[in-house]
């Protein structure tokens, strides 16, 4: 008797075969999978939902239409975020007529707030460290946001958050990280200390 073990990464690879070759239903299992990450992600770079939402149907629209030149080796969560990022940053530069959205500071914001499991046991402690985290959160840089929400929203790898946020070397994604985690611990650091002499 044997038992098979559910192996989601080669599942996900067998659905993208499938859909290279033009598989509708492979291609609806990828759509109903990757459409609600795709929109938490793109939701954060403009408040516009139904933007996003058209933005990424003709975004999967297009997905289908050029299966068979879709590269077979790659790794699914990162290319759909890599390329939905750039379609979404094409159209908001073409409807702002502002070129260069993907630099930093081009757009207005990343929102980036904490998840309901990050607010902790002492309940009147935590609302005013998770109001405080909050205000920290929003004097990081755009790019910062991006890269933190990458790691520790969507558990993304070093070098796919590189690939996404289209970075030259992995480096630069740790430093922006780690740059931005330095930052808030000294701003809690200082704000919690002013809160204690209080």
């Amino acid at each position: 008797m044997s038992t098979s073990t559910y192996n989601p990464q080669h599942d996900e690879k067998l659905f993208w075969s499938r859909l290279c070759d033009g598989d509708r239903e492979a291609f609806g299992e990828i759509y109903r999978r990757y459409f609600p990450l795709l929109f938490r992600y793109c939701i954060r770079f403009t408040a516009d939902r139904g933007l996003v939402k058209d933005v990424l149907q003709d975004f999967f629209s297009q997905l289908f239409l050029q299966r068979a030149g879709l590269a077979r080796e790659v790794h699914i969560k990162s290319y759909l975020m890599v390329s939905a990022r750039r379609k979404l940053f094409r159209y908001l530069e073409k409807s702002t007529r502002q070129p260069g959205i993907l630099e930093e500071g081009a757009l207005s914001g990343f929102e980036l707030e904490l998840s309901p499991e990050s607010i902790l046991i002492n309940r009147q402690h935590d609302e005013q460290a998770a109001r405080l985290l909050r205000q920290q959160l929003q004097t990081l840089t755009l790019r910062q946001k991006e890269a933190i929400y990458l790691r520790f929203y969507e558990n993304l790898s070093y070098e796919a958050i590189a690939e996404i946020m289209v970075l030259k070397e992995v480096k630069y994604a740790r430093t922006l990280i780690y740059r931005a985690i330095a930052e808030l611990k000294e701003l809690l650091a200082v704000n919690e200390s002013a809160l204690m002499v209080r």
